[in-house]
Parts: C-alpha cells; structure tokens; sequence
C-alpha cells in the first residue's frame, strides 16, 4: 500500500503556539478578575489536556473545586475562554511566530508529490484559522484538503475520534496515512486511530517519551540545519522529507 496523505497536528508541530495561548491564557485572567497565574511547570501539566475550554475546566477542578458549585458554570467557563481567544488574535498579530524548521518545506514536497494533507488539532477552527493566516501568513484551505478541528468531534485526543473523523472526510483506510505529532496524548490518539506516528517533540513534550511512535527526532530539519534523531531508523536521511516519510510507512 502507497503512502496517500499525512495528517498534521498543529500547536507544538506545525508552530510552537503553545506559548501565545499561555500567555493570552494569563492575560484573560488578568482581565476578568482572577488571580491565576499559568506558569511554564503549570502549562507543561496543562498541555496534556486537549482543548482551551477543557484545560480551564481542569485547572479549576484542581485548584478552585469550589467553583464547580457555582450557577452558570459552563457559561462562565465559555465566556472565559471566548476572551482568551480575542486576546490570543490580538497576540498573533503582536508576537513573531514561525512554523518549526522544516515544516513549509515538508508540505510543499508532500503538495508536489500529489500527497495529500489533513490537520487534525483540538483547537477551535477560529483560532486554528488565525494561526495559519494572521501568524503564518497560509491559508490552510488552499494546503490542506480536510481541517478537523476541536469542534467536529465531542472526545478530543488522546480519543481517535478525531483522526477517525478526519480519515473519515479523506475516505481513506489509516493503513494508507501517517500523523505527525508533538505530545503523548496526539500520539496516542493517531495510533488508537490505526496510523503511524512521526513525532517532533516542541517545547512543553520534549522531556516525554513516545514509545508508540515510528520515528523521534526534534523537528522536520532542513538540508543545511539536520534534525536530531531521538527515536527510531532514519534511513541516513538528515531531514523529513518525502522519500523518509515513506520508508517509514513501509517498515515495520
């Protein structure tokens, strides 16, 4: 069987923009009133649920269970992260971001190749949106044929669903596909879903361990800048590019 897409996960793979929703994260707080404070140890326990609204529920459930008794909670919740999610705009039109090394070459080697491609990430369309334009100046309908976001499924990773919707709108079987991904819980959901898994750990991950994964190395890596192996066979290859991606998907 032929490689036929590669679905890609977005904060932490395709740009380190975990940092940005940290910091509108505290800046919302800030507004509405509240003393919280996410630092980078709280973050890093954070980054391991999957959605904005999900990781205020957690926090709260955690520190503040008293809030959880309060009328209005979810509306609470909502409104919260709606204001997180301004700032955050606002934030990315401010703060300089890239996407990781390797990443626009990778997909447009992938484009040439006639192989196509998907993003599965928990995040809001919205803010996936504003990302790819007002951050990385890309418009993610022209480059990716399917975008399967935080709103198209109720269980979000490390759940299969996700990927199982994405697979789904592609019509493809998961044994045609490979993920590249950042965290454990992206990991184990593209392997719940029955795919490969290449992974590029980012800030908040690199101390992780991804057992599950085909591949390990600490980004995409360009011609002239390498990546660094972590995990697995890089068939001699220096940086992820076509021909690697599919000797990973043919070896066992």
């Amino acid at each position: 069987m032929n490689l036929s897409a590669v679905l890609f996960d977005v904060g932490g793979t395709i740009a380190e923009s975990e940092e940005i929703h940290r910091i509108s994260f505290n800046e919302a707080f800030k507004e509405y009133g509240l003393s919280w404070y996410w630092d980078e140890a709280i973050y890093k326990e954070l980054i391991f649920v999957g959605g904005g609204k999900e990781r205020i529920n957690y926090y709260i459930k955690r520190a503040w269970p008293e809030m959880l008794k309060q009328k209005n909670f979810s509306n609470y919740v909502n409104t919260l992260h709606k204001l997180k999610s301004q700032i955050y705009v606002e934030n990315l039109n401010e703060i300089k971001i890239k996407a990781r090394p390797g990443v626009v070459r990778l997909l447009n080697e992938l484009r040439k190749a006639k192989i196509r491609l998907a993003i599965v990430s928990d995040t809001l369309e919205q803010n996936l949106l504003n990302l790819f334009k007002k951050g990385l100046d890309i418009d993610p309908t022209e480059w990716f044929e399917v975008i399967a976001h935080g709103n198209c499924v109720d269980y979000k990773k490390p759940s299969p669903d996700l990927y199982m919707w994405a697979l789904e709108k592609l019509q493809l079987h998961p044994n045609s596909c490979l993920a590249i991904e950042d965290a454990p819980r992206g990991m184990l959901s593209a392997y719940e879903a029955g795919l490969k898994v290449i992974i590029t750990p980012s800030k908040y991950t690199n101390q992780e361990k991804f057992d599950l994964a085909s591949l390990v190395v600490s980004d995409l890596g360009e011609p002239n800048d390498p990546f660094e192996l972590l995990k697995g066979e890089s068939f001699n290859k220096k940086f992820v590019d076509v021909e690697l991606l599919k000797m990973v998907f043919s070896s066992n």
